[in-house]
């Protein structure tokens, strides 16, 4: 079994300016912990955690679709050809599509620290529902659910997750106050708006340096 989810990549600009952002949050961690006289963590040394948390690794910076968790090989073939037959039928039925991230957010029970922003060009919201629709056919259910709302209910939030372990946001920097976020925007490092040309199918792998997601197949995204 794989462990997969589909999913699009920052280009090489918006690498580089999620990681001024990633550096910024990790450098009012420190100066936090220093000014109230915080022992080092005792990963410090790797230079990937803070009080904020464990940085994401530049290549692992992606916006999640669709998580279809473990897939065995029957099931990944399946979900190839239905993602493949909207093509087939007509290549538009993918739109491009733009989404702009600005907003620090911490998600407190996964413990993740990501920038966000809302599902506001139709087309994002196209493709995600493709994703999910191709996941069913595949007899994969993709999102969790709760008493009221089916997977196909559930709101997508698009995000890109820069630390991960994350309990916190330096108290100084918090989202509400803006004082973090007004910083980054005056170096005009936030809003990260992408523009993504293609969708991507990945495999997450644990391995001996960490976990690494790998493209297995990508699909273009149509300019309407």
């Amino acid at each position: 079994m794989k462990r997969l989810f589909l999913g699009i990549s920052p280009n090489a600009l918006q690498l580089e300016q999620l990681l001024k952002i990633q550096a910024a949050l990790f450098e009012a961690g420190d100066k936090e912990r220093t000014l109230v006289g915080r022992d080092a963590d005792k990963n410090s040394g790797s230079h990937q955690y803070t009080c904020v948390g464990r940085r994401v690794n530049k290549q692992n910076f992606h916006m999640t679709l669709a998580f279809l968790g473990a897939v065995s090989d029957e099931m990944q073939a399946q979900l190839e050809s239905t993602l493949d037959s909207f093509y087939a039928i007509n290549a538009s039925q993918w739109p491009s599509f733009d989404v702009t991230l600005d907003t620090l957010t911490l998600w407190r029970k996964p413990q993740v620290l990501c920038l966000s922003g809302k599902a506001d060009d139709p087309n994002l919201q196209i493709a995600v529902d493709r994703c999910r629709y191709a996941a069913k056919e595949a007899g994969l259910f993709s999102g969790k659910t709760n008493k009221t709302k089916t997977s196909d209910e559930l709101t997508f939030t698009p995000h890109i997750t820069l630390f991960r372990k994350a309990k916190r946001i330096p108290e100084d920097h918090l989202p509400q106050t803006g004082l973090l976020q007004s910083e980054l925007m005056e170096k005009s490092l936030i809003p990260v708006t992408l523009s993504p040309q293609q969708m991507h199918l990945y495999e997450s792998l644990s391995t001996a340096k960490g976990v690494e997601y790998r493209i297995l197949r990508s699909w273009a995204l149509v300019k309407a």
